[in-house]
C-alpha cells in the first residue's frame, strides 16, 4: 500500500483559513476526496492521511465523516484541546471512530516559545498515550530545543515530526542550528518525521530538486529511512508545482540512496506508525 502520510481538505472560506493569503490564490478554493482521487490514480497513490486544517473539534468530526465516506482516507489526525479539564471522557467518545488515529496542534503559530512546555499540555500528550493516539509535531526549525525537551517527558507517546521541522531551505541560514535539533529530536526512538512541506520553505517558483538534498540528507542520516515517511502536504504544495513533481523530489531521492527502503519510505512507516 503506498501512502500519502500528510494531506488536507478544506472548503474554502476567509473565516476559517485566515492563514491562505490572497497571493495564494491557487490553493483558495475547495479541496475535496473526489479532486484528490484521480491524482493518487495517476501517481500510485493507495491511501492516505487526512490532516487538520482548522484548530476545532468541528474540523475532527468532518475529516471522520470523510473517511467514512471515502476509503482511501484510511487515518485522521485531528485536533483537540489537550488542556481541556474532560480530555479523557472526549477521548474516551472518540475511541468508537478507529479510523482517527491521532491529533495535531499548530504550535508554530504560538507566540508563547514555551507554549508546548506547560504542564497541562503535557499532561493532555501523555494522556494521549494512554489512548493509544499519535501525535504530529507542527512545529518551525526554531522551536527544536523546546521540542527536544518537550520529548523527555513523553517517553510512550509516538510522535511524528511535520514538514521536516519547518527549516529555512530558501536562505539556508538556519541550517546548522536545524541539523543539531534534528539530531537530537531524532535520539528519541518514539519520533519519526515527514518529509513532506518542503517547497513551501523556498521560492516556490524557482526551486529545483538538488536544492533539498542536503536537507533529505540530515533527516535520513538522523532517523534512519525506518521513521521516516512520505507526505505531499497536498494540497499546500500546489504552491510550488503539481502533485507528481513534488512526490518525484522525494522518490528520486530515496530511488538512488536508499532503493531497499522506498516501499517503506512510501507507505509501510506510516502504517505502522499511524497503526493502518
Amino acid at each position: 500500500m503506498n501512502i500519502d502520510a500528510h494531506q488536507h481538505f478544506w472548503l474554502f472560506n476567509e473565516e476559517d483559513y485566515g492563514w491562505i493569503g490572497e497571493h495564494q490564490s491557487v490553493i483558495r478554493r475547495d479541496f475535496l476526496p473526489e479532486t484528490l482521487l484521480p491524482i493518487y490514480k495517476q501517481n500510485n497513490i493507495d491511501a492516505c492521511v487526512a490532516v487538520q486544517a482548522r484548530q476545532s473539534e468541528k474540523e475532527t468530526r468532518w475529516l471522520i465523516k470523510l473517511a467514512q465516506q471515502h476509503q482511501f482516507i484510511k487515518a485522521v489526525v485531528g485536533w483537540i484541546d489537550l488542556k481541556a479539564v474532560d480530555l479523557a471522557e472526549q477521548l474516551t467518545h472518540y475511541q468508537a471512530f478507529p479510523m482517527l488515529k491521532g491529533f495535531r496542534h499548530v504550535l508554530q503559530d504560538e507566540a508563547d516559545s514555551q507554549f508546548m512546555l506547560d504542564k497541562d499540555f503535557i499532561q493532555g500528550l501523555k494522556m494521549l498515550a494512554e489512548f493509544g493516539y499519535r501525535y504530529d509535531l507542527l512545529i518551525l526549525a526554531k522551536q527544536l530545543p523546546q521540542a527536544n525537551e518537550l520529548l523527555q517527558h513523553l517517553p510512550q507517546l509516538p510522535i511524528v515530526l511535520d514538514h521536516i521541522g519547518k527549516p529555512s531551505i530558501e536562505t539556508g541560514e538556519d541550517f546548522d542550528q536545524w541539523q543539531r535539533g534534528i539530531n537530537t529530536l531524532a535520539s528519541y526512538q518514539n519520533a519519526y518525521c515527514k518529509v513532506s512541506g518542503m517547497v513551501t520553505e523556498t521560492d516556490v517558483n524557482n526551486w529545483q530538486e538538488q536544492d533539498f538534498n542536503q536537507y533529505l540528507d540530515v533527516i535520513f542520516n538522523a532517523f534512519g529511512p525506518e521513521r521516516i515517511m512520505y507526505g505531499s502536504d497536498w494540497p499546500v504544495c500546489l504552491l510550488g508545482g503539481k502533485y507528481e513533481a513534488i512526490k518525484a523530489i522525494i522518490e528520486n531521492f530515496v530511488e538512488k540512496n536508499y532503493p531497499q527502503y522506498k516501499q517503506a519510505v512510501f507507505g509501510g512507516n506510516a502504517k505502522t506508525f499511524y497503526q493502518i
